[in-house]
């Protein structure tokens, strides 16, 4: 009974690519929420378990091991990995389709309703299968609050089936907020164009904590958190109109040299002003 089963099959299409020439995260994003729903439906808990998807606070921790590019095909493997008396916790493993290798791998965790019987934690825990993916972090977010990266209001296409906030729309504000961010320290679209750089995300710490409604007004702030020789971390926290916390997310990543495809060393101009970011904090 304990397995991977495949929850959604599908290729990235050239329009859903971004500036870095690879599939833009917010997309799969989109496929991780698909292949949820699709896994508790196929394991014939999706009556009892589906408005667990719908259910606050929500975990992604997310890891890119290799890009997906236009054309790729792909599908997601996914699995319950953990059960605790208040969580449910499902791995996906999306895998590069033609090689068989997987390419990113996720831990959701999602709350346990509380109408939770016995008999169903027996029958999910019977479907637990070991975690072969990256460790899952267990890092405190950074609380404090950077400058204002994105602000706009919830449209009606940026619900999901359920009528909330979808995960992708989450997504496409932090990615934005992110170029906003790194346009802040020098990491313009022209400095991309000019010197072929972009910057290539590695991981995702995406946790849910609030709802936002459709015509509220949405902000997005921004701080830094760590910075390396190639790499950045940096923190979004998206936030409505009288202030709540609606999401937070940690962002890792690398500056790419978009023709070898590999990491590149961040110029002093951008280190001085990230520098400058970490001393204020």
């Amino acid at each position: 009974m304990a397995e991977w089963i495949e929850t959604y099959r599908g290729v990235v299409s050239a329009w859903e690519c971004d500036i870095v020439e690879h599939f833009t995260i917010a997309y799969y994003f989109e496929r991780f929420a698909d292949a949820t729903r699709n896994f508790l439906e196929l394991i014939g808990e999706g009556e009892m378990l589906g408005p667990t998807v719908e259910a606050r606070p929500l975990r992604l921790y997310t890891s890119f091991t290799q890009e997906l590019r236009a054309g790729a095909g792909f599908h997601i493997l996914s699995a319950v990995v953990a059960v605790d008396d208040s969580s449910l916790r499902l791995g996906h493993r999306i895998v590069f389709s033609a090689r068989g290798e997987a390419v990113s791998w996720v831990t959701q965790t999602l709350p346990l309703p509380v109408s939770a019987t016995p008999q169903l934690r027996s029958r999910l825990e019977a479907r637990i299968v070991a975690w072969p993916g990256p460790e899952v972090r267990e890092t405190a977010l950074p609380t404090r609050r950077g400058g204002l990266t994105a602000r706009d209001r919830v449209k009606p296409r940026d619900l999901d089936e359920s009528g909330m906030l979808a995960l992708a729309a989450h997504v496409h504000r932090f990615s934005g907020a992110g170029m906003q961010f790194l346009s802040s320290i020098g990491m313009t679209d022209d400095y991309m164009h000019q010197n072929r750089r972009g910057f290539s995300t590695l991981a995702l710490d995406l946790r849910l904590t609030g709802v936002a409604s459709v015509g509220e007004r949405i902000d997005v702030t921004t701080t830094i958190a760590h910075l390396g020789n190639t790499s950045l971390s940096y923190v979004h926290h998206m936030s409505g109109a009288d202030g709540r916390e609606i999401a937070s997310m940690l962002q890792t990543g690398v500056q790419l040299d978009l023709d070898a495809r590999r990491p590149a060393a961040l110029p002093p101009s951008i280190r001085e002003a990230v520098l400058r970011l970490l001393s204020e904090a």
